[in-house]
């Protein structure tokens, strides 16, 4: 499940049909940063841009 939510946590239709509170994340890589949604409150060093909750 966790691999699914990676995939489709882009679109605002998955996030409102699996619930709960979502983060918008910034983690910052070596090479740049990446942006991506998680499901579960980080615990790493990243910069939270949003959050949702359903």
């Amino acid at each position: 499940m966790q691999l699914l939510d990676w995939i489709y946590s882009n679109f605002r239709w998955y996030r409102s049909l699996r619930g709960g509170e979502w983060w918008q994340v910034e983690i910052p890589l070596f090479d740049g940063s990446q942006i991506t949604w998680v499901r579960n409150r980080p615990e790493c060093e990243c910069y939270i841009l949003q959050t949702e909750k359903y």
